[in-house]
């Protein structure tokens, strides 16, 4: 799980990053946070949508412990591993394939 310790999809907006579970070290809340483009989504479900959250940049975003992983129930989201081209999540979800011919990862 190291690998992709706090990732939970790549993201659609930049295609350069991952985005990851972060404490905002301003809000002090999670959020979902790309690692190049910096978009951060408030929940889950809003990774790439129009839901980007319109806060100030915060470029001190935190990891989460494993603990606070475990304790927020956002184990199931990380990434487990890249496979066969397909992202797949720790519950066994496959959240992305990746597209030879777009050069991409795209939805299943």
């Amino acid at each position: 799980m190291d690998k992709y310790k706090h990732k939970v999809d790549w993201c659609d907006a930049c295609n350069q990053g991952w985005i990851e579970v972060k404490r905002n070290s301003v809000s002090n809340n999670i959020h979902f946070r790309c690692s190049e483009c910096l978009n951060e989504y408030e929940k889950y479900e809003d990774i790439n949508t129009e839901k980007v959250l319109k806060i100030e940049v915060d470029w001190n975003a935190l990891d989460l412990s494993e603990e606070e992983i475990l304790q927020h129930n956002l184990w199931k989201y990380i990434i487990k591993e890249w496979e066969n081209y397909q992202l797949v999540r720790n519950d066994g979800v496959i959240i992305k394939v990746w597209s030879k011919d777009k050069r991409k990862f795209i939805k299943p």
